[in-house]
């Protein structure tokens, strides 16, 4: 049986001819419906404004409100209300204007077998019925788009907030330490950024900077650099209580950064170059754990890589780091990238990346934008991982 018979669907007939309506109406009631009898078109129209129905059946021809006006009054206030016509004229042109005004089927009276009209109104009865579903999941999905906007707008203002906490905790852009200018330049991926750089001075003759990266994305990469910075703040002041020199011997600061990122179980690891400057002895030692690419270091002539071989941190229970200490020129620029510059170069071979990052700072010396810039990283592009860089430079005196 039709689920639409089933549910006792509600038909009104709109018919000024007593016996054509009798007939289809005993008919219908005998095939499950529920039916309503009017042969008035007001009336009829009064009684479908009034009345919730599921289907009407309205002759074209009737004195007064013909079905015609019927049509365009329900068209305009009750679209998916299905109506049928029927009109004893036949004219090929009563069913195009009737179809034309809103009706969902037109059949021809006489009606000699009523099979014709039960399965007209199946079919219409059918889509209304599809319309309707239509439109509860129509409902549905606006109303799941209206709570993922909620969501979006929501996760957005904590990503903004926290991405201003991060950058709160970062130093300044660009800072004066001692005889050294150092600034950094950042392109996050997404609004929180697992990459983090600071710098520092140590004590009278003594600067520390590091690059590090997170692994992963969003906000539980970002949470591992906010660890970090408290990590080297809680160092900072150990030291000035003339204890903990760890930020003094870069490997030993890798190892205890090691054992504090292992005790959170956060489930992450850090990429980090760590290297502390003598600005009285002009020497460099640095330590590395899984940094990738090397750092840059330009003498004002000519730039190569310094070798940072070592291993993450927070990823391995007993990690080696080693330090390595070399002699700067007297006028030097050291740069260092985060590794999400690698995947932004269109170049296919990592050393073809690695020379096209060289011939970069050789052209552009100590600009983070400018070097930004000559590769073609653009502020505006959203590309697969953050992609950082800090500048450490000393000018010749």
């Amino acid at each position: 049986m039709n689920t639409l018979k089933s549910t006792k669907a509600k038909i009104l007939i709109i018919e000024d001819e007593a016996v054509v309506r009798f007939g289809i109406a005993r008919y219908l009631e005998d095939s499950g419906f529920e039916v309503i009898e009017e042969g008035d078109g007001q009336r009829g129209l009064d009684i479908a404004h009034n009345m919730d129905l599921d289907l009407i059946i309205c002759d074209l021809r009737m004195p007064g409100i013909d079905g015609l006006e019927i049509l365009r009054t329900l068209r305009d206030e009750t679209p998916n209300l299905p109506l049928i016509v029927i009109s004893g004229t036949g004219i090929l042109s009563d069913a195009v204007d009737a179809l034309h005004n809103g009706a969902w089927d037109f059949v021809t009276k006489p009606i000699m077998n009523m099979e014709i009209l039960e399965h007209a109104i199946d079919v219409v009865m059918e889509r209304a019925h599809l319309i309707s579903k239509n439109r509860r999941y129509q409902a549905e999905l606006e109303e799941v788009n209206r709570q993922l906007r909620r969501h979006l707008d929501l996760f957005e203002q904590d990503a903004t907030a926290g991405r201003r906490t991060q950058m709160q905790l970062m130093p300044p852009s660009e800072e004066r330490l001692g005889p050294y200018k150092i600034s950094r330049h950042l392109l996050p991926c997404l609004y929180l950024t697992g990459d983090f750089v600071d710098y520092f001075i140590i004590d009278h003759n003594h600067i520390g900077f590091f690059l590090a990266d997170a692994s992963g994305h969003g906000a539980a990469s970002a949470f591992v650099t906010v660890l970090l910075k408290s990590f080297v703040e809680r160092y900072r002041q150990q030291l000035s209580k003339g204890g903990y020199l760890c930020l003094l011997r870069p490997a030993y600061m890798l190892a205890c950064l090691n054992q504090d990122m292992r005790r959170q179980n956060l489930d992450k690891y850090l990429t980090i170059f760590y290297g502390v400057i003598d600005t009285e002895s002009n020497c460099l030692c640095y330590s590395s754990g899984g940094h990738f690419p090397y750092p840059i270091l330009n003498d004002g002539h000519a730039s190569r890589f310094l070798d940072t071989r070592g291993q993450p941190v927070g990823l391995f229970s007993d990690p080696k780091f080693a330090d390595t200490t070399v002699k700067l020129p007297q006028a030097h620029t050291l740069i260092l990238f985060s590794d999400g510059v690698l995947e932004a170069l269109p170049e296919k071979k990592l050393s073809d990346k690695k020379t096209r990052l060289l011939k970069a700072v050789d052209q552009c010396g100590a600009s983070p934008i400018d070097i930004c810039n000559i590769l073609d990283l653009k502020a505006d592009v959203t590309y697969p991982d953050d992609i950082t860089l800090l500048v450490v430079e000393r000018e010749a005196k």
